[in-house]
């Protein structure tokens, strides 16, 4: 019994050794992949101006058009393509960014 412990601590070594070589190498595929992915179809975002243009006065209207022009241009640098909600006919709700989540000029 002696001798079968070195050869069974052998072999779960050399086991757990092919597992980690597998997820190291099942990783750096993935990112791979995700990497062609991302060139092929970058991620898109779509920006809704009407929500915040309701009651806004045109001095208003100005700077928090500019500060949504900057958003999407920030988004864009990143790899993000950057729609207007109306261009769109069809899209998830996740997708829309909101008056919220775009900082704008103080009223």
């Amino acid at each position: 019994m002696a001798e079968g412990r070195p050869a069974l601590v052998g072999v779960i070594v050399v086991a757990g050794l092919l597992c980690l070589a597998t997820g190291v190498l099942l990783s750096l595929w993935w990112r791979r992949e995700l990497a062609l992915a991302l060139e092929v179809r970058p991620p898109v975002l779509l920006l809704d101006l009407s929500e915040a243009a309701r009651g806004a006065s045109p001095d208003q209207m100005t700077a928090i058009l500019r500060d949504y022009t900057q958003a999407a241009e920030r988004l864009a640098a990143r790899g993000v393509l950057v729609l207007d909600r109306h261009a769109v006919m069809a899209a998830p709700a996740a997708l829309t960014l909101g008056e919220t989540e775009v900082p704008h000029a103080p009223e």
